[in-house]
């Protein structure tokens, strides 16, 4: 083994959580977690012609191998590779096996690549690239955990000294092509380098040949072998490192507290506050039938736009199964298309949006592309919808435009409809030029060019041949017509070389383009509209929130009322004693009065009979006698005139206290009746308000009407005015066509550099690189939404700077890995997750022990961190302001704003999955309850009970009783039965497939494809995420005792559970032995809520 230097390893946090970390143990996790192939042709889109077998000891390049017409040929040679089974039963034998890990039979990863011209030299940058996983794989199975979270720096010492060995001269210098020789020395090198056994290494054995655009300036880069997320944590690690970090990722991780958290499904001031008028986008989404959001979904709406909009952040939306978590998201859609029309509008000439900035491209002769950069105004308007799941960006990036999603007809609204038609036709592989193409063939129905599938590079080139290229719908031929130049194609004699036929491209027929001149005209009357319309809008939403102002008030006023009724009764309540006692104390200075008044009478009587001088002088007894009376007397008299002195005191204070007193309730009477008298002038402004808006006005009333009525409701907006912010919203499209009309050569520039740079590759010029922003800018400006996986963030946006795109939208963040998110995150201003912790986890193909070591190496908790238990979602939920908290198994479970209002599911459907997963708080308001052809023969929902045998979790009865089942719907004549068949095990759902291979006039008598029918109806909750039907069969499996835990596994958290019922619209049919099953965990709920039917064979 080569000494390699000094590794680094990562050290021991002082603190748990520590941010560094946390990326530590993604880098790990994902350096364990590599790219697979089960055939070679799986690393070349299935291409079997691009392998090139090197078994036989012959190399395929140097040999005048004839490269595709437009491309230029390159060969990826695989260093050898590792087979995922053996490596995943090692790694099991170290850390224990879990129940349905993630299953790795006939998967392979490659050691290496080598990348190499088609003369067999090394490409100069980027034409080696090594496996984490067979770095990682070795240390970890010996359990030396801590320089693993170190791979980026180790990295790149492994291919400096991997190009020492490939990379050969000649006596003069010259590169030597590459021979099997030295391909063999290499995978030797790195098999010892990395100390990997014999049973996980299987030698060099093939290349791919790689067809690159022959006008790329930049060769491509060698093979993706690792995790697509390991640059992106380690580029988050360095802003992190220099506390350069974004708000969002801050928050993201952890680094960033809210300082406070507001619930809302218990904080009524601060729901209703979410949803004000105030906060309000003025535009909304034109839904067919013109249903306005109910109370929640609104109230997402106006938080992400309140919480984010100019400025950063993210913020996390709970969305359970049927709650409308796209009808929400279509909202935050068309007020970010209203935010970039308004910022058009402040210019006078489109035109002057763009400058010019130096920067050119060569069009062929001597023709260029200049590179223009976008007025700042402009820009963090773009939408970035992202997911784990390719279809759930995709079910999204197609329902927007579809002509279904739109409550308007084309004369109302038409955003280049001709090109969205042709770019979201269904697509097939074409042969043109012997290049394999996805693009879109047959024009299919939508309304308009709002959004886009882009992400993997497929897409990214379907994307790039039918948006750009089409000869005769693409936007390029568009643009070139708006701005004045001949599009007319001119179709010639091949043998004369004459002029047969001239037309003009539909896409110009379709889409009739101004001219310029006339685009400027039209640039004004679409301007002028909007403004109107916004102003218009603006004010009748400024009403609506001096009502709402009016209901505070009114509120505000009725407790004031309440606490002056209070006071007055308590002040009421101290005078009455008060009273008595200024009366009592009259009483009494009267009396001391006359005490006194009878002490004066008595000093003065006696003074009377004063013995004479005669006796004074002699001091008689009389004399004596006489001045001890008196002087008692006048003793009587002062304690008399003092009581009375008191008496008169304690009166005045008396009476001062109940004078005051009474004042003080006067007064208090007084601003109670000029309280009664606004609460009267306001009730009475309220009502009339309430006569307008009905229920949708929102005050104590609408909260009064309890949990169910309040959150169906929809607040505030009368019909009326939501007509209006749907015009707006087809205003603002408007805006965005004028803007585009009157300014087609500069978008026409930018994008044709842009769609350049999809064919080559990344820019290598650095000044060019810095206006990438710029050109995707332009891009979302003619596509608002553009969707890709996480997986394809980095390879399709990793030159953007930091903060470049306006929106990210993640939808099914709950299936998504913790560190999957983050790249997209850190591209984002601003990121709105949504999502649902209590449906399909994110899966894990690492044993749950090994996870938890790598944790507790690192003092990070796995549970808040590392999936399964932790997703984007999660992680979000926890970083959001506004939160829901939901009662579970194990104490409160917080998440972000909730969705209640589930409109998929019938009872016992909808009851089954709110008990397990949601505390009771989603709320029932699904249409009309309709048997179903499939009820009408199986009859209501049940729980069929059959006891089998089984060797496995599989139970073969189970799977008999269900084909008899579907005999059943054959025999009633129904046909592609829109039936689920879902259970929690691989296996099972392997030999029911397996099962019904054999009833081919079965299938004949459904018609279905039974190629196909059973792939895609028949699976684990992982095949019908997302998706729904009239019912579902669940067949359970496990029957036996040494079955527990598996049982226990599949039922002991809601997840699976949850998602398999509130897939069943109309009926559910559980299939398996209820003594097993009906004690264990959530099917206890599935057992108290269905009919158990005692069954042999069919129900």
């Amino acid at each position: 083994m080569e000494n390699l230097g000094k590794m680094p390893s990562f050290p021991i946090p002082k603190r748990r959580n520590e941010p560094q970390a946390i990326l530590a143990v993604w880098t790990v996790i994902e350096a364990l977690s590599p790219q697979t192939y089960r055939r070679p042709e799986d690393l070349a889109a299935g291409d079997r012609r691009c392998v090139a077998d090197l078994s036989s000891g012959r190399v395929p390049w140097g040999t005048g191998e004839r490269s595709r017409p437009k491309m230029q040929l390159y060969y990826q040679v695989i260093l050898g590779s590792i087979p995922m089974e053996q490596a995943t039963k090692d790694l099991v034998k170290a850390f224990g096996e879990d129940q349905e890990l993630h299953q790795r039979t006939g998967e392979k990863a490659a050691i290496g690549a080598v990348l190499v011209d088609r003369n067999g030299i090394v490409v100069e940058e980027n034409g080696i690239a090594v496996s984490s996983f067979a770095w990682a794989l070795p240390l970890c199975v010996k359990q030396n955990l801590g320089i693993l979270g170190a791979w980026p720096h180790i990295e790149s010492h492994v291919i400096e000294k991997l190009e020492g060995i490939l990379r050969r001269v000649d006596s003069d210098g010259n590169p030597v092509a590459l021979d099997l020789t030295t391909v063999d020395k290499a995978h030797r090198w790195l098999v010892a380098q990395f100390s990997l056994p014999e049973h996980l290494v299987e030698p060099p054995k093939f290349a791919l040949r790689v067809y690159h655009y022959f006008k790329a300036k930049t060769p491509p880069e060698a093979l993706l072998l690792n995790s697509f997320f390991l640059e992106d944590i380690a580029r988050i690690a360095n802003h992190v490192s220099q506390n350069a970090a974004s708000i969002g990722l801050r928050r993201y991780l952890g680094i960033d507290k809210p300082k406070e958290t507001f619930n809302l499904l218990a904080d009524e001031a601060a729901l209703e506050k979410a949803v004000a008028p105030a906060t309000m986008p003025a535009a909304r989404w034109p839904v067919p039938g013109g249903h306005p959001l109910v109370m929640l979904q609104q109230a997402a709406v106006n938080l992400a736009r309140s919480e984010l909009a100019g400025g950063e952040g993210i913020i996390a939306v709970n969305g359970p199964p049927g709650t409308g978590k796209t009808t929400l998201l279509r909202d935050v859609v068309a007020a970010c298309v209203l935010d970039r029309a308004l910022a058009m509008a402040a210019f006078d000439d489109p035109e002057k949006a763009f400058t010019a900035s130096g920067e050119k491209i060569s069009a062929g002769e001597k023709a260029f592309f200049q590179l223009y950069t976008l007025a700042p105004g402009l820009k963090g308007y773009e939408m970035l919808v992202a997911s784990s799941n390719n279809k759930a960006v995709e079910n999204i990036s197609k329902e927007l435009p579809a002509a279904k999603a739109i409550g308007r007809t084309t004369d109302e609204i038409n955003y280049f409809k001709s090109v969205s038609d042709l770019l979201h036709a269904p697509g097939k592989a074409v042969d043109a030029d012997g290049e394999d193409e996805k693009v879109a063939t047959e024009p299919t129905e939508t309304w308009g060019l709002i959004a886009a599938v882009l992400g993997n590079a497929q897409n990214r080139a379907a994307f790039q041949q039918s948006f750009w290229w089409h000869e005769n719908c693409g936007f390029r031929l568009y643009l070139k017509a708006a701005k004045g130049d001949s599009v007319v194609r001119e179709i010639r004699d091949p043998d004369t070389g004459c002029i047969i036929e001239r037309t003009t491209p539909s896409v110009v027929r379709n889409e009739n383009p101004p001219s310029p001149q006339y685009a400027k005209s039209l640039w004004r009357r679409a301007r002028n509209r909007l403004i109107a319309l916004r102003n218009e809008i603006a004010a009748e939403l400024k009403t609506l929130e001096a009502v709402r102002q009016s209901c505070l008030r009114l509120a505000e006023v009725r407790h004031g009322v309440v606490a002056q009724e209070s006071a007055c009764a308590a002040m009421q309540a101290r005078l009455t004693p008060l009273i008595e006692t200024t009366s009592q104390l009259k009483i009494d200075v009267a009396t001391t009065e006359d005490q006194l008044a009878q002490r004066g009478a008595d000093l003065k009587k006696h003074g009377q009979i004063r013995p004479g001088i005669l006796a004074r002088l002699f001091r008689t007894e009389r004399w004596k006698t006489w001045l001890t009376a008196n002087a008692t007397l006048l003793e009587t008299e002062v304690d008399a005139a003092r009581q009375l002195q008191t008496s008169k005191h304690r009166l005045a204070e008396a009476t001062a206290a109940r004078d005051a007193l009474a004042a003080n309730i006067f007064k208090a009477e007084e601003s109670l009746a000029i309280l009664r008298q606004q609460i009267a002038q306001l009730s009475q402004a309220v009502e009339r308000q309430r006569s307008v808006l009905g229920d949708r006005l929102v005050d104590e009333q609408f909260f009064a009407r309890g949990h169910e009525a309040s959150n169906i409701a929809a607040p505030w907006i009368p019909d009326r005015l939501h007509r209006k912010r749907e015009d707006l919203f087809v205003a603002a499209l408007a805006v965005h066509r004028a803007f585009i009309d009157a300014s087609a050569q500069k978008v026409l520039h930018n994008l044709s550099v842009l769609m350049d740079v999809f064919s080559s590759g990344s820019m290598q010029n650095e000044a060019k690189r810095k206006l990438l922003g710029d050109l995707w800018s332009t891009l979302f400006l003619v596509v608002p939404v553009i969707s890709t996986t996480f997986a394809s963030v980095n390879r399709m946006l990793g030159d953007l700077p930091v903060g470049s795109i306006g929106w990210l939208l993640i939808d099914e963040a709950g299936q998504a890995l913790p560190q999957a998110a983050v790249g997209a995150i850190m591209r984002a201003k601003r990121s709105v997750v949504v999502g649902d912790p209590l449906q399909i986890p994110p899966v894990v193909t690492l044993p749950e022990r090994l996870t938890l070591e790598i944790c507790n190496y690192f003092k990070v908790d796995k549970s808040v961190w590392a999936a399964p238990e932790a997703s984007a979602q999660t992680l979000t939920d926890q970083a959001s302001r506004f939160q829901a908290a939901f009662g579970a198994d194990r104490g409160p479970r917080c998440v972000g704003i909730p969705l209640l209002v589930h409109r998929r599911c019938q009872e016992p459907m909808f009851g089954i999955s709110n008990r397990i997963a949601y505390d009771g708080q989603m709320v029932h308001a699904p249409g009309p309850r309709m048997t179903g052809a499939i009820g009408a023969i199986l009859g209501p929902s049940k729980w069929l009970d059959i006891d089998g045998e089984a060797d496995s979790k599989w139970c073969p009865a189970e799977g008999e009783l269900v084909v008899s089942l579907l005999k059943k719907i054959a025999a009633a004549d129904i046909t592609d039965p829109d039936l689920f068949i879902i259970t929690p095990f691989r296996i099972v759902a392997q030999e029911i497939r397996r099962r019904l291979e054999r009833e081919r006039e079965l299938l004949s008598l459904l018609r279905v494809d039974p190629g196909t029918w059973g792939n895609n109806r028949v699976g684990t909750i992982h095949t019908v995420q997302g998706r729904e039907a009239e019912a579902v069969i669940i067949v359970l499996g496990a029957p036996k005792a040494v079955h527990n835990g598996a049982r226990s596994w599949a039922a002991g958290t809601p997840n699976i559970l949850n998602v398999a019922v509130s897939r069943a619209k109309q009926n559910l049919y559980v299939v398996g032995s209820h003594g097993a099953w009906s004690g264990v965990g959530h099917a206890r709920e599935l057992a108290s809520s269905l009919p158990r039917v005692r069954s042999q064979t069919a129900p």
